[in-house]
């Protein structure tokens, strides 16, 4: 097993500033090509810090990837590091200043004396070409083991990777790594880890499952590494519909990532199409369908109904309704399902209106209280939930249960 050890280097990364995408994005593509990622570690621009982990995990692992502090600015002290723990000069690459000088005069900038020090690199490293930006890669050995520094810039990284990959399959003998991923809804992680006891006692050394809890929904990720991928993949499909088998009841789908992927998935098999009218939750679920490519297909809209006036208005809500049940109740949550049904003249349609919080509650009605609702040409169906938590999440919870409603009621009049 070949062990990667990331560091990720810019103080931005550790005040919130800049969100650190570029670990996951890395151990991705690490792990999709053979390689096991094993620490992953976000620290500022000092020159110690970056010096102390850099030896440690080159210590412990067998490569090490490092981005960011390439720049031309004087934070930026990655490369005089790394010279200094290799013990190289710096020297100008030729490539690599003609390379800056040309993307300058393209851009129309000029070539001044702090753009040309990025064409310095440490003697003893091998230079990793950055077709899309300024700031070269470098890659050092020592010892078997080999440490890669990237540019932090995400594009850039992404750019740079391939190659990066390519040299550690040249110099190492890579093991597979497989994974599948199952989805599930209506069951919360601590029952399915109950029912799915008896299934992990019995799993093979070199496979383990693990679970990917998320507001309203769980996914669980078989993941089995060895050095012969027959078995592997022999193996690895057999254990996964033994899974899907054991807990049918609540399997929503393979290799996915939301619950609007299975609902755009199932709404393209029957050929239907869907709309949403949502107060509560903002327009949260028509973000959600909108996110996966080519729900065009099958999403024609949404009516984002805050204010009683637009429930009233445009969704045809009654107003005795909102008088007398309110806003948040199971006739208004119906009819504006039904509402927009008929104004966007879709087969299925989804509403939701609740108390996000943290202000606004009753004894009657306290925050998190909400009402779902389905229509189809049936007819119309809801639901009341409360879920006691901070509004950001009661809303991602809510856009879900609407989407397992939605996706559970197409199943059923298949």
């Amino acid at each position: 097993m070949v062990k990667v050890a990331i560091i990720n280097i810019g103080d931005e990364l550790l005040i919130g500033q800049v969100v650190n995408t570029n670990a996951a994005e890395m151990a991705k593509m690490l792990n999709a090509a053979g390689f096991d990622v094993v620490l992953t570690q976000t620290i500022g621009d000092d020159g110690e810090t970056i010096r102390k982990f850099v030896v440690e995990s080159l210590a412990y692992n067998d490569v090490v990837l490092v981005t960011g502090g390439l720049g031309p600015t004087k934070d930026d002290i990655t490369k005089k590091v790394l010279a200094e723990i290799f013990d190289s000069e710096l020297v100008e690459n030729v490539e690599v200043r003609e390379h800056i000088k040309k993307m300058f005069a393209q851009r129309g900038y000029a070539f001044t004396p702090t753009n040309q020090e990025q064409a310095l690199v440490p003697k003893k490293c091998r230079v990793i070409f950055n077709a899309v930006g300024t700031a070269p890669g470098m890659c050092f050995e020592k010892e078997g083991k080999l440490l890669f520094s990237l540019p932090g810039v995400p594009f850039e990284m992404r750019t740079m990777m391939k190659e990066v990959i390519r040299i550690m399959e040249d110099h190492f003998e890579t093991e597979v790594i497989e994974h599948r991923t199952l989805m599930f809804a209506g069951i919360g992680e601590s029952f399915l880890s109950d029912m799915l006891e008896d299934f992990e006692a019995t799993l093979p050394a070199y496979m383990k499952l693990a679970y990917l809890p998320q507001p309203g929904m769980l996914r669980l990720r078989l993941t089995a590494k060895g050095t012969s991928k027959k078995l592997i993949l022999s193996e690895i499909e057999n254990r996964k519909e033994a899974l899907r088998h054991l807990a049918q009841d609540y399997f929503i789908g393979y290799e996915m990532n939301s619950l609007a992927e299975a609902v755009g998935e199932k709404l393209v098999e029957v050929q239907k199409t869907m709309a949403t009218a949502e107060s509560c939750t903002g327009g949260n679920i028509a973000h959600q369908i909108t996110l996966i490519p080519g729900s065009s297909r099958y999403f024609k809209g949404t009516v984002v109904s805050y204010a009683n006036e637009v429930k009233q208005q445009v969704l045809g809500v009654n107003v005795c309704d909102l008088e007398k049940y309110g806003a948040v109740s199971e006739q208004v949550a119906k009819q504006m399902a039904q509402g927009v049904r008929q104004l966007l003249q879709v087969d299925y349609a989804v509403a939701t209106t609740g108390i996000a919080g943290p202000d606004g509650g009753t004894e009657e009605k306290p925050v998190g209280t909400v009402w779902i609702a389905f229509a189809d040409v049936n007819g119309c169906h809801a639901e009341k939930y409360c879920y006691a938590s901070t509004r950001e999440s009661f809303i991602d919870r809510v856009s879900n249960y609407a989407l397992l409603m939605l996706l559970k009621k197409i199943s059923a009049a298949r």
